[in-house]
């Protein structure tokens, strides 16, 4: 039975959600209200998993995780409101540590969906090896670092903490390829994470317009898939499309890889980050058939070795890397052009 600690400072709440999450199965540890109690009961209980709000008086979310990363190393998962306040914060919370984040339940919307979330991450996180594992690259060289119109970047659990690391001072040559991001991320949040990659990269990055309106290739850096609409593609740019799940996720990198196998064949670079389920498995072999690089992240860095792990079990991944060396990879591919 999964630990959890909850830290929240609305008692409603914390009551109500320990009592859902009792009846799914998790042992509350226990609820607490600030991130002065956090510092001192995290490392003593040793929860499997802290569920933490990310803005409180006092101590806020972001202070607490900080100090919390000094001397506690397990999964935080930040529980993020759609303000926009809120959701600054989150991505702060998680640059000094969190491992990810679930939006917190608006008006009359159920506790449901966080806590099947939470199960799901809970879940795969345990199943981490205990010690890193020796990535399978390739020779160095063999993988092609030049000629690419185009790198699609998808990601899911872990995410934006992984891309945040990937765009940091990711400085673009002129003749650059278009750099496209999916990450399964819901509405109300891709605006503000494309501004994030933007203040990180020091670059132009465009969030797909969430209303469908076409967006030119030539007017485009790099762009962010809208959270709840499907990113499509064709020869002359993009646009934003509502539609179905496809693996229960919207948006769906296997969507975005079947046009950009299509759009930019050979031209094109494949990069599968950590994440839940097998979206952009599919997806990156189309593209590898057409003559595409594929790396996948190995498990050495993934927070959640789920859908790089797909990619390479259906022979789709040229390369296994950790996430610094796709750093490195995609550094040089973006400057050389």
């Amino acid at each position: 039975m999964p630990t959890v600690i909850v830290v929240d400072d609305s008692p409603f709440f914390r009551h109500v959600l320990a009592s859902r999450l009792g009846r799914r199965g998790f042992q509350v540890a226990a609820l607490l209200a600030s991130g002065e109690e956090a510092l001192t009961a995290i490392p003593r209980l040793n929860p499997d998993v802290v569920l933490m709000d990310v803005i409180m008086p006092g101590l806020d979310g972001l202070a607490t995780v900080r100090q919390l990363r000094r001397e506690w190393p397990g999964l935080i998962i930040m529980m993020s409101s759609h303000t926009e306040r809120g959701v600054r914060a989150t991505w702060d919370a998680l640059d000094a540590g969190a491992d990810d984040f679930l939006p917190k339940p608006e008006g009359n919307q159920s506790l449901d969906s966080l806590i099947d979330a939470l199960s799901e991450r809970v879940s795969q996180f345990a199943q981490r090896p205990v010690a890193p594992t020796t990535a399978l690259p390739l020779e160095r060289g063999t993988v092609r670092t030049s000629g690419f119109r185009a790198v699609v970047v998808g990601a899911s659990t872990g995410g934006p903490r992984a891309l945040t690391q990937l765009f940091t001072a990711l400085s673009t040559g002129p003749r650059a390829p278009k750099l496209i991001v999916v990450q399964h991320m819901p509405a109300g949040f891709t605006t503000s994470f494309a501004a994030r990659l933007q203040e990180v990269s020091r670059e132009p990055v465009t969030e797909a317009p969430p209303d469908g309106r076409r967006v030119p290739w030539e007017h485009i850096r790099t762009v962010v898939a809208a959270g709840g609409r499907h990113l499509r593609l064709d020869a002359e740019g993009c646009w934003a499309e509502t539609g179905e799940r496809v693996h229960g996720v919207i948006p769906s990198i296997d969507v975005t890889l079947t046009d950009a196998a299509a759009v930019f064949g050979a031209d094109l670079a494949v990069v599968i980050l950590t994440g839940m389920g097998e979206d952009g498995a599919r997806g990156a072999l189309v593209c590898r058939e057409k003559g595409a690089t594929v790396i996948a992240e190995s498990r050495d860095s993934a927070l959640i070795w789920g859908m790089p792990k797909a990619c390479v079990e259906r022979g789709a991944a040229e390369v296994q890397w950790p996430l610094g060396q796709i750093g490195r990879w995609l550094r040089e591919v973006v400057t050389h052009g």
